[in-house]
């Protein structure tokens, strides 16, 4: 089993790629919350969505998690450390703000069912699968370099908070302001990306050898997990947790927006 160890003992490319993939998840979940955030009021007050057709759009990307969870789990195991599920994410994290201003608002302004596809399908992709395979990704990493995977995760958690503390003023000012924020950050995912080096070293690759002779992972083997009565039980678990995560961060924003709100006389 290999063993992580501490920043000082990391070879330079070791500390490297520790640094590289901190930052990669700062700003990653700092663009993640400027979705996340102030979507549902996004969707409100810019383009003048009612609740129903709010819950319409969010049911669209929930579907895609859906269809894409299952693939990038697929192709990430076939993958390993070779990065090109990541540039895919972060190429289309790049064009944010255009999709947003110039593509997903005209289109729920024109057809809500169109916009709803659009939108579905890219935040789909990029944030409610995407999140995933990043994470996955980056934790085969710190197993492959010796660092822990908990110390990077945490720079996240304060990217996600400093976005949802700033950008709630740009909002304010102009929605478009943050859009752009998050793709010029995506612009800094793809310099991190390409400066990552997230090859295991020699004693990465001698444990993984040690290992060959266990089965080699395939469809068949997949499809094994649903004769499985755990595998079911823990999947009512996960969609019972994550129906109500969804729905807190889909309607907290409405609803505490009502607060803020004049009163109104009746």
């Amino acid at each position: 089993m290999v063993t992580t160890m501490k920043t000082a003992m990391l070879t330079i490319q070791e500390k490297h790629n520790f640094i590289y993939f901190m930052l990669f998840f700062f700003f990653y979940y700092f663009i993640m919350s400027v979705y996340f955030s102030f979507f549902p009021i996004w969707l409100a007050d810019v383009n003048h969505l009612s609740k129903t057709e709010t819950g319409m759009v969010f049911s669209s990307i929930s579907f895609f998690a859906i269809v894409f969870q299952p693939l990038f789990g697929l192709i990430s195991d076939k993958l390993g450390l070779r990065k090109h599920l990541l540039w895919s994410i972060t190429i289309l994290l790049i064009l944010f703000a255009p999709f947003f201003i110039f593509v997903l608002s005209p289109l729920l302004q024109f057809n809500m069912y169109a916009g709803a596809l659009a939108g579905g399908l890219y935040l789909g992709f990029v944030f409610s699968s995407g999140s995933g395979a990043v994470e996955a990704f980056i934790e085969r990493v710190s197993r492959a370099n010796y660092f822990e995977y908990g110390r990077v995760l945490v720079s996240g958690c304060v990217g996600w908070a400093i976005c949802a503390s700033l950008t709630g003023i740009l909002f304010s000012i102009d929605p478009n302001i943050t859009f752009w924020i998050a793709s010029g950050f995506a612009v800094v995912l793809a310099i991190l990306l390409f400066l990552s080096r997230p090859e295991s070293n020699m004693n990465a690759q001698v444990m993984d050898k040690l290992g060959a002779n266990r089965r080699a992972f395939s469809l068949k083997m997949a499809a094994e997990l649903l004769v499985m009565p755990r595998f079911w039980a823990f999947i009512v678990y996960v969609i019972g947790v994550a129906s109500i995560y969804d729905f807190f961060d889909q309607q907290f924003a409405n609803f505490f927006k009502v607060f803020c709100q004049p009163a109104t006389r009746y």
